[in-house]
């Protein structure tokens, strides 16, 4: 049985957080300058601990079995998304609607440039996949290994639009931890000291891109440093962190459908300049929504069909 470590599935607990968070409308409108900073680093990271958690030792079969995995939900939620930005966006008031889909264009998007948040579903499944022909097929290992994937990696991003080659480098990263031979905590160290060149940094708005050297900066001096939090979170903060983190896919599948309905409620809040009651409010009814949307189907049984396990969402444990 696999071995969960808290301190990734808090990680993931608190990227997941702030994805939903900065995918709110009024919150990207309010803190366009925040908001260019978190995406510097929240779902680089999150790229990062997938690619060190990314088991591709298994037999084709097995294998395949698990991608379909990732496969199966992004085809279903991408499609879904795509028609409802198509055919409500515009009621809605969605910012990225789409004018017109052919089908042509539906399976072309769906194929090589994912809309919303299933792009990371997207780079997994490609990223994945070259990681399991290089490391079990060809049988490479070490640099070799790292070199290859890194090249077909990069060819892959240049032909298809969706595939962005900055992900693709946080993806490696989290392969190269996890072929060291090294624990994640032994690589990326737990330091407070993080904090002091991570605001040197941020002082400087043309760092808030993670497809730069001080981007990618940024993403590990800030899982340094929330690593170092981590003991000193409490037991009830550690755990209900790492329950979201463990519903994290959940989370990256529904979280559109949530989002988007939190348009309609912005307006009630417009008593608050600040936007945090909003924000407040908005983050825990997509995140509530969301895991009532895993637990169901898992009682209505289409987890099987949609994300091939009986079990999809992840109970917490007091």
């Amino acid at each position: 049985m696999k071995v969960r470590i808290p301190q990734l599935d808090y990680l993931k607990g608190i990227f997941i957080l702030l994805m939903v968070t900065f995918h709110l409308a009024l919150i990207e409108q309010t803190y366009p300058m925040l908001r260019n900073a978190v995406y510097t680093f929240h779902m680089s990271a999150f790229l990062i601990i997938s690619g060190y958690l990314a088991n591709v030792d298994k037999r084709p079969a097995d294998f395949f079995h698990s991608l379909l995995r990732i496969f199966i939900p992004y085809v279903i939620f991408e499609s879904v998304y795509l028609l409802a930005q198509y055919y409500i966006g515009g009621d809605l008031g969605a910012h990225n609607v789409i004018q017109n889909l052919s089908p042509t264009l539906f399976i072309s998007m769906i194929a090589t440039q994912p809309s919303g948040p299933y792009w990371y579903l997207h780079t997994m499944i490609i990223c994945i996949a070259v990681y399991w022909l290089v490391y079990r097929i060809i049988k490479l290992d070490g640099i070799s290994g790292m070199t290859v994937m890194g090249l077909a990696l990069y060819g892959l991003s240049v032909v298809i639009e969706g595939l962005d080659w900055s992900n693709v480098i946080y993806f490696m990263i989290g392969v190269f931890i996890f072929r060291s031979g090294k624990s994640f905590m032994g690589v990326i160290t737990p330091s407070i000291l993080a904090l002091l060149p991570l605001i040197l940094l941020f002082c400087f708005p043309e760092n808030y891109h993670r497809g730069t050297l001080a981007g990618i900066a940024i993403t590990i001096l800030v899982i340094s440093l929330l690593l170092a939090i981590f003991p000193y979170c409490g037991r009830m903060i550690q755990r209900s962190l790492a329950y979201i983190g463990r519903n994290s896919l959940a989370i990256v599948v529904f979280s559109p459908i949530f989002t988007l309905a939190t348009k309609k409620i912005s307006p009630f809040f417009a008593f608050d300049p600040t936007a945090i009651s909003f924000t407040v409010t908005a983050l825990a009814f997509v995140v509530a929504c969301c895991l009532f949307s895993a637990w169901l189907s898992d009682k209505l049984s289409l987890s099987r069909f949609i994300f091939l396990k009986n079990n999809f969402y992840s109970h917490y444990k007091p």
